[in-house]
């Protein structure tokens, strides 16, 4: 019942405005705003961030809890979101979130981008020389990401060469049909033209939109109200899950661990189940042939009598995929499935890194490497890779988009 779902204890668990997260926070604001006899804003905006002001809610409920509630909820660990504490104040057919929800929680916090929150990928660096962006004036468009004309959610869905948000779009619609019309006004015939669009369609519909201050701030708008739609984070999730995304490259880590359990005796555990989530998330998912590579880490865990532990199975999957990117945010994030393993010895520029990119653990968010995931719950695709997407730009479309923003350079 004391088993930990959630702990903050230097840095706040982001995990989001949406769920059962922001339900759990409301309704011990409001219990530990009737022990207090106090106002629930004490305690502010329910927002899904696990912090002070929830550490603080927790603390001030346990006056009125007898003892043998408060053995039950956890009181071992102050302030931390318990099995124990979540069902004392969620209803009984809400159940605790699991370690893949935790798992995903994680990733969801790194990311630190909510379902609500889009971003134009239009010009949006900055000219070396005059240190301003197009829309500011600067006559040259500079872009670090030209091939992604739009970004969106938790897991950095995009518009561009991915086309992972006409997938969520499609997914969503399908489930749910008249959604667009529902949200998106004006915009409708756009999103409808940019989910059968191919990649030259998605620039040029997205760049007319973007261009447009009053046609930009009102998409925007309905954006954020069309992710805050459970229907639509529903195909969200479903999309990543899906076996031709994320779903598939988690699967291919737990066919290195089936490959390596008669050596290790064991699942993957809860934290490996994590370090998959956000490695497919960042990229360095195993090749689609895992033959080899599963090879190495049997010949890896066979070298000595001794089986190696889970954090350092992780630090050599981690050697031999490389990051391609962002070679200091893959280290930092890589530590966090680390630094809970007794066996695995940091450099002190290691942890430096770390502390400055997160600080966070996995056991932070509940996970531990004594509890063990058989498998992944890969979803099947969502039938838009059978689709065939063709050029649905309409004119004033294609000319509202300036020549020097398809001529973007890189800074």
């Amino acid at each position: 019942m004391s088993q930990v779902l959630y702990r903050f204890e230097d840095r706040p668990l982001v995990l989001g405005k949406y769920g059962a997260i922001a339900d759990f926070q409301s309704r011990l604001f409001v219990a530990a705003a009737s022990c207090k006899r106090g106002s629930t804003s004490a305690y502010g905006a329910t927002d899904g961030i696990v912090g002070t002001k929830t550490r603080r809610a927790i603390m001030d409920l346990q006056p009125c809890l007898d003892p043998s509630v408060k053995a039950a909820i956890g009181a071992g660990n102050p302030g931390a979101i318990t099995v124990g504490l979540w069902k004392l104040l969620m209803p009984a057919e809400q159940p605790f979130p699991d370690a893949i929800t935790r798992a995903n929680h994680l990733t969801f916090a790194l990311e630190g981008t909510d379902y609500d929150a889009i971003q134009f990928n239009f010009c949006q660096s900055r000219n070396p020389r005059s240190g301003k962006r197009y829309l500011e004036g600067d006559p040259w468009c500079y872009t670090n990401d030209p091939n992604a004309y739009l970004t969106w959610g938790p897991r950095g869905a995009t518009a561009g060469a991915g086309a992972e948000i006409q997938q969520i779009i499609f997914a969503a619609e399908r489930a749910s049909p008249g959604l667009l019309n529902a949200v998106f006004g004006p915009h409708t015939d756009a999103m409808h033209r940019l989910a059968l669009g191919n990649n030259q369609s998605a620039f040029d519909i997205l760049c007319a939109i973007w261009i447009d201050p009053k046609r930009r701030a009102d998409f925007t708008t309905r954006f954020a109200q069309y992710g805050a739609l459970p229907e639509v984070q529903r195909a969200y999730r479903r999309v990543y899950d899906a076996a031709n995304a994320d779903g598939g490259k988690i699967a291919r880590f737990f066919k290195i661990y089936a490959a390596l359990k008669p050596v290790i005796g064991r699942d993957p555990t809860e934290i490996d189940l994590a370090y998959f989530i956000d490695m497919a998330t960042h990229g360095m998912a195993p090749p689609g042939n895992v033959s080899d590579l599963s090879a190495k880490m049997v010949n890896f865990a066979s070298r000595t009598r001794n089986v190696p532990s889970p954090g350092e199975l992780r630090r050599q999957l981690a050697a031999w995929l490389p990051s391609q990117h962002k070679y200091n945010d893959r280290i930092a994030r890589d530590a966090i499935f680390l630094i809970d393993d007794p066996e695995i010895t940091l450099s002190d520029t290691h942890r430096r890194i770390w502390q400055q990119r997160s600080g966070l653990k996995a056991s932070d968010f509940g996970l531990s490497d004594h509890r063990y995931i058989s498998d992944y719950p890969v979803a099947a695709p969502t039938g838009f890779e059978k689709i065939e997407r063709f050029y649905t730009v309409l004119p004033e479309d294609k000319r509202a988009c300036p020549a020097n923003v398809r001529k973007s350079r890189r800074p």
